[in-house]
């Protein structure tokens, strides 16, 4: 009797345990895909303080064909020219999908970007911003968990699809 009173109880803890697991997951997805959500509203407002908000103190943004930088402070240093000279719309071409691992997840999607170039802004574009009038990529990030527990952008990576 004691050998099947055990059985039982491993087997609800394991149980248990695996639903929370599953709850924990969906709750974590369901911050990274509002992460996002954030991101993209900092974008089309060109509002730099929401847009670095989202990133991790590490983060490291690489543009493709060029070298990048690191750093949250470097990061946005880049953005102000970046805001200064256009504003932004972003299309969702496809979706966010994530792969949880651990404190870490990889997020893949697809965006098209079209930027209003303001002609009155006088700045120069830094090494690696989006140019044209209009690009669409397949985006692959990772997340991970700052010191605070948050969700935030630790890479920043993108390349222009056709």
């Amino acid at each position: 009797m004691s050998t099947l009173r055990s059985f039982i109880i491993t087997s609800l803890t394991a149980l248990l345990l695996t639903s929370m697991s599953n709850s924990t997951a969906a709750a974590d997805q369901d911050e990274i895909l509002a992460l996002y959500q954030g991101w993209i509203r900092a974008v089309e407002s060109s509002d730099i303080d929401g847009y670095v908000g989202g990133l991790h103190p590490d983060v490291s943004l690489r543009p493709p064909g060029v070298t990048g930088l690191d750093g949250r402070d470097n990061y946005q240093t880049f953005l102000g020219p970046v805001f200064a000279t256009a504003r932004y719309e972003i299309t969702v071409d496809t979706p966010h999908s994530i792969t949880m691992m651990g404190d870490a997840a990889v997020v893949e999607y697809d965006y098209t970007i079209r930027r209003i170039v303001d002609q009155s802004a006088d700045a120069e574009l830094p090494e690696g911003a989006i140019e044209g009038d209009s690009t669409t990529s397949h985006y692959i990030d990772i997340v991970a968990k700052d010191p605070a527990g948050a969700w935030k952008i630790r890479l920043h990576s993108w390349s222009q699809t056709l």
